[in-house]
């Protein structure tokens, strides 16, 4: 025969108040949710990772820099952009930082890609945003370069750039800052 439940090792237990309204158990004493997907950082990293890596494929400018014709290709596609500055007479580090900081947001674009496909996993996503807000914020120095003084390789002015860019130039341009913004949600809701 067992005890009654008041009475516990022989003394006497008060009962547990009972509360009107809360129903049991509580979900908030459950302790820490188990890490889940994250596919708003992941789209918005991918995002930023193909903008990244496309831009050095596509059109920067449908002309010809110095010249001011129409190019005849199509356009000068990052790809040529990056050449053209590395085979600059002078290779300055002016001109050195120009050329790499294409090729940085495409090889960051492609980190951030596999980035994005990591954060679709049930992990922790802190660490992989800290990551992607690194690799966001060095695209993003590399779009602010070419703004303030990489045009200057090319002999052309800010007015020029944006005149008769192509949308590689705007991809490049944006992947830095959609990038943060998925670093950003991913390190926000871990």
């Amino acid at each position: 025969m067992s005890a009654p439940p008041e009475h516990a090792g022989g003394r006497r237990v008060a009962p547990a108040p009972v509360a009107r309204g809360v129903s049991w158990p509580i979900t908030s004493d459950v302790g820490p949710r188990p890490p889940r997907a994250d596919a708003f950082a992941a789209f918005l990293t991918f995002l930023a990772g193909a903008a990244g890596l496309a831009q050095i494929f596509l059109s920067w400018s449908s002309t010809v820099t110095g010249v001011g014709l129409q190019d005849a290709n199509g356009g000068i596609t990052g790809w040529e952009r990056y050449q053209a500055a590395r085979a600059a007479g002078s290779l300055s580090v002016r001109d050195t930082v120009t050329a790499f900081s294409v090729v940085g947001t495409a090889m960051a674009g492609a980190a951030l890609i596999l980035l994005a496909l990591a954060m679709l996993t049930p992990i922790d996503h802190r660490p992989l945003g800290t990551v992607t807000l690194v690799l966001s914020l060095v695209s993003l120095g590399g779009a602010g370069w070419w703004l303030v003084r990489g045009h200057h390789t090319f002999n052309q002015s800010i007015g020029d750039l944006f005149s008769a860019a192509g949308p590689g130039w705007y991809l490049f341009l944006v992947a830095g800052p959609v990038g943060i913004v998925g670093a950003a949600k991913a390190i926000a809701t871990g």
